[in-house]
């Protein structure tokens, strides 16, 4: 069969498109000749159009109501083009009979050539000996007689298909052959009966029916390319995704599992979209034997389970409502079955109001502990959170007003409840000089008031119920001499900068629990911040300066850089920042940041280094290298003796190597240096060419936590293009 597409050889070239205007029938040449085919974009076609002719030279019977055209005959209906070297019109049988190099061009875009056709009824129905057609994206039909039953559907006999590049005295790289095949425009679908695949020219299997999208089609519903994985948890597992295109704007992509060793899986995934928001839905659920924590099998079932949905609705230009939940039936789920490796879930709902930097915020938040040490009960539940700031214009001498404003309730079913409103009235006022300093003041005065039950005080030793408060009055003043020196190919600007902090020492009661103050770190990102804490529990009391110097530097030639190195002096050392490794300290680790990009390497530098012993407390290296014949990426980090944030040293690495223009391979790994172990390994290669892409991966994951042990897993998909490959291009 692979000789009928052989026959219709438009060569290994690729398809020229031109614009609809400027069509030009000789730009439609025969297969014969080898020559691309030139795709037009054109409108819907509308079969009660006229039928218009163009001929080098036409002669009419009158008599027998017979015209004949000749050499370089052209006929339109509307979109809908016919080239041939004759046509005959028999104008009371409403009959066109083309012969000679005919090409059709259709409404899809499609183009169908032949060397002899016959066409009925305003070119509506047409019987075509020896079909060929080029498809829209480059496919190629081929069959031994075609009949377009109406303008949009036409049916073929002893036909092949094949997406794959043809090649002279060669089988396609794959093929579908089949005593017949269906074509409709309008349900843009192709329907086999009794069809062979063909991969090399050799049968492969054989199905009675098949059916899928044309290659121009819209998502329409189908069976996906399917996944075969194996690992020592579920053995054998077959993955199976069926693509549902509920309607225009939402689609459902179910996917079982069947596994050898836990049984069937579900795996949804939903997307909506409506005309001011968008909602999406990930979940699964199994029924698998119980497991004990050391994942044991102790008999009977137990649901497990998982819920990812988030959704935001536009109610104007500067607010909306939305919703992020984010749920699992037990600590383990998730990474067991390869859904995510996070340690706590986090689900909200939300009304949010933004403009310019004024905004609102108002939302409930749920949090779920996935670590083997977070118990729900003493896991809180924080709602309501409201928020907000407002800043006023500019007045005459530039100064700024500003209101920011916080509250929060939280609870638990054991341990501490807090309540919590916080109010920072302030002003702030920029000044350049006329000799190009920058200064910018600010006054905050922020008032707590914080009411708690079960407070653990003195230790633990005794609790607090009642309520706290404190004042915060802040000055500070930012000073930045930007210097700049520009040259023919770029630029380079050094900056220093210094910022001091007048605030009062304390003001932290052990009457209030910190509970959003619990990850602090002093890094380039927040050394020349007003409020260094990620939260409001923890004050950061204490007088301070900051100072440093940042530069940047780029020229036209690529190379770009970025620096940052300064240090912190605390008055007296009395604030709950960690400085550095020795509570109390007046002055920080130094903290830097250097980042250079010249194509193809970028490179990113941060650390913390003690100013007395010159050790680094941390280290940050994240590289990248990216050319054509490989990417390749790497990271390290380092963080120790951080009275908040737990001694932790990791490095990671990924490459993805082509082969040739068909093959690739990639690999990544993750080590946890402090704990001397692999976390994961990951490897695979890659086979993909126009039609037919196919993977082999591997991983390894070496991670323990209860009914999580090692394992390797491998995955194997097979996706063949426009059978099951989602979207169909």
């Amino acid at each position: 069969m692979h000789r009928l597409l052989t026959r219709a050889l438009l060569g290994c070239l690729p398809l020229l498109p031109v614009a609809a205007q400027a069509y030009t029938p000789t730009l439609y040449l025969t297969p014969d000749e080898a020559t691309p085919v030139a795709q037009v974009a054109i409108a819907k076609h509308d079969p009660e159009a006229p039928v218009t002719l163009n001929a080098d030279a036409m002669a009419m019977d009158e008599q027998n109501g017979v015209v004949i055209a000749q050499g370089n005959v052209e006929v339109m209906q509307g979109d809908m083009i016919l080239t041939a070297q004759q046509i005959t019109y028999y104008q009371r049988r409403d009959m066109v009979v083309a012969t000679g190099e005919v090409t059709m061009l259709q409404p899809t875009g499609d183009v169908y050539f032949a060397e002899k056709a016959e066409l009925k009824d305003g070119m509506k129905k047409a019987v075509i000996n020896q079909f060929m057609a080029r498809m829209k994206d480059n496919s190629v039909l081929a069959a031994d007689r075609a009949v377009k039953i109406n303008s949009s559907v036409t049916a073929l006999k002893k036909a092949s298909y094949t997406p794959c590049k043809l090649c002279p005295n060669s089988a396609p790289f794959w093929q579908m052959n089949a005593e017949s095949i269906v074509v409709d425009d309008i349900d843009e679908r192709m329907t086999y009966r009794g069809a062979f695949m063909e991969m090399f020219g050799i049968p492969m299997f054989y199905t009675p029916y098949l059916s899928h999208p044309t290659p121009d089609a819209r998502g329409k519903s189908g069976f996906l390319a399917p996944v075969y994985t194996t690992n020592r948890y579920f053995g054998a597992t077959a993955k199976v995704p069926y693509y549902w295109r509920i309607d225009e704007d939402q689609d459902l992509v179910v996917t079982p599992w069947m596994t050898a060793s836990e049984g069937p899986l579900l795996e949804l995934d939903y997307n909506q979209l409506t005309n001011n928001g968008d909602y999406e839905f990930r979940g699964s659920i199994t029924n698998p034997s119980r497991l004990n924590d050391a994942g044991e099998d102790i008999g009977g079932n137990e649901l497990r389970w998982h819920i990812f949905a988030q959704g935001a609705e536009q109610l104007d230009d500067h607010s909306r409502v939305g919703i992020d939940i984010q749920r699992t039936s037990d600590d383990t789920y998730l990474r067991r079955y390869g859904f995510g490796d996070q340690q706590a879930l986090f689900s909200r709902a939300y009304y949010e109001q933004a403009e310019g930097r004024n905004f609102m915020l108002a939302q409930g938040l749920s949090i779920q502990g996935l670590r083997s040490a977070d118990s729900g009960k003493t896991t809180p539940l924080v709602l309501p959170i409201l928020q907000g700031f407002y800043e006023t214009p500019a007045n005459d001498f530039g100064m700024k007003f500003h209101l920011a404003a916080d509250a929060q309730w939280l609870t638990r079913e054991v341990g501490v409840d807090q309540r919590r409103v916080s109010v920072t009235p302030g002003m702030s006022m920029p000044i350049a000089m006329d000799s190009g300093q920058l200064l910018k003041a600010t006054f905050n005065v922020r008032q707590d008031i914080y009411s708690g039950e079960d407070v653990p005080t003195n230790g633990g030793a005794t609790s607090f119920d009642g309520t706290t408060t404190r004042t915060m009055p802040q000055a500070a003043l930012e000073w930045r001499y930007p210097l700049i020196n520009t040259f023919e190919s770029g630029s380079w600007v050094v900056e220093p900068i210094a910022l001091g902090v007048l605030q009062p020492n304390g003001k932290n009661p052990e009457e209030i629990s910190n509970e959003d103050s619990s990850l602090i770190e002093l890094s380039d990102t927040n050394l020349f911040s007003l409020e260094r804490m990620p939260g409001l529990d923890l004050y950061d009391s204490g007088s301070r300066v900051a100072y440093g110097m940042r530069s940047h530097y780029y020229d036209a030639s690529g190379v770009a850089l970025d620096a940052l190195v300064g240090q912190n002096y605390s008055v007296g050392g009395n604030t709950p920042f960690p400085n550095s490794t020795t509570e109390g300290e007046e002055f920080s680790d130094y903290i830097g940041r250097l980042g250079v990009s010249y194509a193809p390497v970028s490179l990113t530098y941060r650390f913390a280094l003690d100013k007395n012993e010159m050790d680094f407390n941390r280290n940050e290296v994240a590289f990248g290298f990216s050319e054509p014949w490989i990417t390749f990426s790497a990271g390290y980090r380092a963080i120790e003796d951080n009275r908040y944030i737990d001694d932790s040293q990791e490095a990671l690495a990924y490459f993805a190597m082509p082969i040739d223009d068909q093959w690739s391979i990639y690999g990544s790994g993750r080590r946890d240096i402090e704990l001397a172990q692999m976390v994961t390994a990951n490897g695979g290669i890659i086979y993909k060419n126009e039609c037919f892409n196919i993977m082999f991966d591997t991983l390894r994951v070496y991670a323990r936590d209860r009914d999580i042990t090692p394992t390797t897993e491998f995955t194997f998909r097979v996706a063949f293009k426009n059978l099951g490959e989602f979207g169909g291009q």
